[in-house]
């Protein structure tokens, strides 16, 4: 009976009070939600606070593995006789994770697929796109509906200015009145350069 007393008290570990600071191995910074699993004891553990920081209960000689997403794992085992407190800042390195490729598409069929790139329009290249808008048409309908801005308004309030002062102290003549204007006006009409019949425009 001594013999075996003395056997499971030799088998009996310490606890240990773990804790430790996890950062990031290039910037320092704290990392969160930090996995701390102790694998020994059927993978109980904790996980970091939002400054990096963990604690928990172990015994001496468990495997605690360090984990997360993105990140290279890391494990430690609690060394025995270290005292009931042990503390250690862990620094993990970034980890590349390939996934594979993935093609998404919304035609579930591939018939519906052939329908769909049957039916689809390509739209404009840029070349196509900036002769629809320097369009004649487009652009005199542009500037009919337009209104004037301020420096439009300003020439024409100048321009309307400088007539007045032109013509002050004096009658303006009545172009209608001209009588080199009418006789060339008359000559274009004998010619046929002018026409007063309603010519429809072509759309």
């Amino acid at each position: 009976m001594l013999i075996l007393a003395s056997f499971s008290q030799a088998q009996e570990k310490k606890l240990v009070q773990f804790s430790g600071v996890i950062l990031h191995s290039d910037s320092l910074v704290p990392l969160p939600y930090v996995n701390v699993i102790n694998i020994t004891r059927g993978h109980r553990g904790t996980y970091t606070d939002f400054k990096g920081f963990f604690s928990l209960v172990v015994n001496e000689g468990d495997t605690i593995r360090i984990s997360s997403l993105g990140y290279k794992k890391e494990e430690i085992v609690i060394p025995e006789n270290g005292g009931p407190n042990l503390s250690k800042i862990f620094k993990l390195q970034t980890d590349n994770i390939n996934i594979p490729i993935i093609y998404i598409f919304p035609w579930p069929t591939i018939e519906q697929f052939k329908q769909a790139f049957i039916k689809l329009r390509l739209p404009d290249d840029d070349l196509a796109i900036a002769y629809r808008n320097l369009d004649a048409k487009v652009m005199s309908q542009m500037v009919m509906s337009m209104p004037m801005d301020g420096s439009m308004n300003t020439r024409y309030y100048f321009q309307q200015q400088s007539e007045k002062l032109y013509w002050a102290g004096q009658n303006r003549p009545n172009p209608l009145l001209d009588i080199v204007k009418l006789n060339q006006f008359m000559q274009l009409l004998n010619q046929g350069k002018i026409s007063f019949r309603n010519e429809k425009r072509e759309e």
